[in-house]
């Protein structure tokens, strides 16, 4: 089933397109006043989320099965059908060949767009190739692809629902997995693994650059403002790059050689403000599909609080209540931003925009030497309950604030105007998304210390502004002028990145404490608008046209040449994931073994029984677990305990339920494996000289 076959490709295909296309019909209705490109990106977005969230709405009760895929796909193109027929009276111009070209010839950096996106697609067919018989990855994704196609597989092969970890069974799977499903119910369909992994990765980076630019482009409202903003975020990367000038012609290349030794990853340099498009889409795919739907969505709410399109909170907060079992971060960093601009505008109307705008800058030019103090203050304290009390203050007068600008907008007689507008996207968000957060997200964020107090993420021994100087470079720079300059209403746009950057400070959502750059980033979008507002009107001040693109040129190669380095990087990175004997193992399992089936194995990350078959394995590796917050080290003894001692673990395979053993060079190099006791008990079902499988109980084979 890995190989697929061509007819199950080709399905899979056609399905996909069929989720696409329904949901740029369902964009025709909603959004008749947006112009055709927007309506084919948005569609595309509501395709994406249908094919996620349909199937899985009749899983609960099919399971996870093609017959639930089927039945999605029905309520998808009823939807579709209803969609044209209640636009079928509305001037809607359709969306045209011509149409998309007359939008690229308006806006000339829409290619610039295309090509980044052509070239992540090859990055992502890149990162998982099969080639002889052996599988490799790119740099960026030797970690992370393993548990992502552990999730693909055990869905489309086991089927329940809800699903548990195959990388600790027993457990419910409440990472978000709809980032994984999606590939899931293509890879049911027949499609070869790699295409199911890849084709939806393709759609959704198209998604999140293009939605990048269109919400750019209302937040700047410049065609050169929105391009500079667009790169500034894209090509991210602060001065790692000089790290890797001097010090010989090798210093330089170990870029291209080395393992994680580019210039916005450089660990031992404390650089990690990493890239993007290669360190964030590419390998997290929860991520990827997160972006995917929060760009577009923070598009529709723009127009709808600063442009008067009050549709635009219905929309926006549907789509925010679809996020959380996408992309938690997301959906908690588009609640942060609705917060923000709810309570700017509430300002805007009670005291005036430019008020509201000068507390803001107080507050920034008072917390930025109170975080470097406190910087310094904490160092070897950074983890503490105090900082998570200091966060919940915070909150706590935040709600004041937005509690009693509320009651003086009631009695000022402008109660309806909130509620049909904050109220309809506060209702739209919460009902579909408290059900998520009670059965999955809280479940597991309350058993794995997910949240809890930490400062200054993962500065270090760095001072606070010298780690953010080098690691964001000239755009930090560049981004604080501009939230000083802006006035009124620009300073409420970029606002939210001040309250997202300050909890992401404070408090950590993740047991890595890395991961809280997935916060970090929606808020560096917004501070990136800034700082092309600011680099825009510095370029005007210089009169001279030669001037003005030299300085800009000079820029653009300052901030971004860290990121084109570490692309490069990617483009030619290159290691073994899955080797011969481990495909063909995998392969037999696939064919002679229940989908069921549990198979003891040691716990190295790329382990092809869990990534390419699908079955559970009785422990998975830590390096998952540990960050997903699961208590797995029961589990991880058990393991031990069953290859060092076999004879007298029969009671423990009993009622663990182990079906197979598995013996390789992996578990040899891990444990003292007792393989005399194992042929002595259990028959050798396969055997290629260097793997070999035991079978522990009467399974029947897979049909």
């Amino acid at each position: 089933m890995m190989e697929g076959t061509l007819q199950g490709g080709a399905l899979a295909i056609v399905v996909f397109g069929l989720f696409q296309c329904c949901g740029m019909a369902l964009a025709r209705l909603a959004l008749p006043k947006e112009s055709g490109g927007v309506r084919l990106l948005i569609g595309s977005v509501w395709g994406s989320v249908s094919l996620q969230w349909f199937p899985v709405l009749f899983a609960f009760f099919l399971d996870f099965t093609p017959l639930a895929l089927a039945c999605g796909l029905c309520l998808d193109i009823l939807l579709a059908g209803a969609a044209l027929w209640g636009s079928r009276r509305l001037s809607v111009p359709g969306i045209s060949l011509s149409g998309i070209c007359s939008a690229f010839h308006r806006r000339k950096f829409l290619w610039v767009v295309l090509a980044v996106w052509v070239f992540f697609c090859y990055l992502v067919w890149h990162s998982f190739r099969w080639k002889n018989g052996v599988v490799y990855s790119s740099q960026a994704t030797y970690g992370d692809m393993s548990m992502h196609l552990s999730f693909i597989t055990s869905l489309a092969n086991q089927q329940d629902f809800p699903p548990d970890y195959s990388l600790l069974p027993g457990t419910r799977l409440s990472y978000p997995f709809l980032s994984d499903s999606i590939s899931s119910s293509l890879y049911q369909l027949g499609a070869p693994l790699r295409l199911a992994y890849a084709l939806p990765m393709w759609a959704a980076g198209g998604q999140v650059l293009f939605g990048l630019y269109g919400f750019f482009a209302r937040m700047t409202q410049g065609k050169g403002r929105t391009a500079l903003a667009w790169i500034l975020f894209v090509f991210n990367g602060g001065l790692g790059f000089l790290y890797f000038l001097g010090g010989g012609w090798e210093n330089f290349t170990r870029i291209f050689t080395g393992f994680y030794q580019t210039p916005t990853n450089l660990v031992e340099k404390n650089i990690r403000w990493v890239n993007v498009v290669v360190d964030m889409m590419l390998p997290q795919r929860a991520t990827l599909f997160g972006w995917a739907m929060l760009f577009p969505a923070l598009y529709l709410l723009y127009r709808a609080v600063f442009q008067g399109e009050k549709r635009g909170f219905l929309l926006a907060g549907l789509m925010a209540g679809a996020m959380p079992m996408v992309h938690t971060h997301s959906f908690l960093a588009m609640g942060l931003v609705c917060g923000v601009w709810m309570v700017f505008s509430l300002c805007g109307g009670l005291f005036g925009e430019e008020k509201s705008a000068v507390v803001g800058k107080a507050l920034i030019i008072a917390g930025l030497p109170i975080f470097c103090v406190v910087k310094e203050v904490a160092r070897g304290k950074e983890n503490s309950p105090w900082f998570l009390g200091a966060a919940g203050v915070v909150l706590a007068v935040f709600l004041t604030l937005a509690a009693f600008l509320l009651v003086q907008t009631v009695r000022r007689r402008n109660g309806r105007g909130v509620l049909s507008t904050w109220g309809v996207l506060l209702l739209a968000a919460c009902v579909p998304a408290l059900p998520q957060l009670f059965y999955w997200t809280f479940h597991q964020a309350g058993a794995g210390n997910f949240v809890r107090g930490h400062f200054g993420w993962v500065i270090g021994g760095d001072s606070y502004l010298l780690f953010y100087l080098k690691n964001l470079g000239l755009t930090a720079v560049l981004a604080l002028t501009g939230l000083l300059l802006a006035k009124g209403r620009e300073f409420a746009q970029y606002a939210p990145a001040l309250a997202i950057w300050l909890l992401a400070e404070l408090v950590e959502f993740q047991p890595n404490d890395y991961d809280n750059n997935k916060l970090f980033y929606p808020a560096f979008a917004f501070l990136c608008c800034a700082a092309a507002q600011c680099a825009w009107r510095g370029l005007k001040l210089l009169r001279n046209k030669r001037a003005q693109a030299g300085a800009a040129a000079g820029m653009l190669a300052l901030t971004s040449v860290s990121a084109v380095l570490t692309m490069g990087r990617e483009a030619v990175a290159s290691y073994e994931l899955f080797g011969h004997g481990a495909l063909s193992l995998a392969k037999w399992v696939e064919t002679h073994t229940a989908p069921s089936a549990l198979i003891l194995t040691d716990t190295r990350h790329n382990n092809e029984i869990a990534s390419l078959t699908g079955r559970d394995i009785v422990c998975g590796s830590p390096s998952y677990l540990f960050y997903h917050g699961l208590s797995y080290e029961s589990s991880l003894k058990d393991v031990q305990v069953i290859y060092e001692d076999t004879e007298e673990a029969w009671p423990l395979l009993e009622r663990m339920g182990v079906d197979y053993i598995l013996v390789s060079d992996f578990d040899r190099n891990s444990y003292q494996v007792d393989q005399e006791a194992l042929d002595s008990l259990y028959p050798r079902v396969y055997d290629d000289g260097a793997r070999v499988l035991y079978q522990v109980t009467e399974q029947e084979e897979n049909p």
